[in-house]
């Protein structure tokens, strides 16, 4: 609740507007574009060297997988 997600790249067991209703649904938000209020930054590779990756190492953003994600959200 209250936490804002980024997404980038495909995800394996959803798609993205499905990951946003999950998200919307437990009191989050979701982001297009990583900022310094960003929570946490979805990605099929933490290790990319990806605009959205580097933006989020910048500003201390979590980087998880989807895994991870599915972890937090409970479902």
């Amino acid at each position: 609740q209250d936490k804002v997600f980024c997404f980038t790249g495909e995800l394996e067991s959803m798609n993205r507007d499905d990951a946003a209703t999950i998200v919307k649904s437990h009191g989050g938000k979701v982001s297009s574009s990583v900022t310094k209020d960003t929570s946490y930054l979805v990605t099929n590779d933490t290790e990319s060297g990806s605009k959205k990756n580097e933006l989020a190492k910048k500003f201390g953003v979590d980087i998880i997988d989807e895994k991870k994600f599915i972890e937090l959200i409970g479902e």
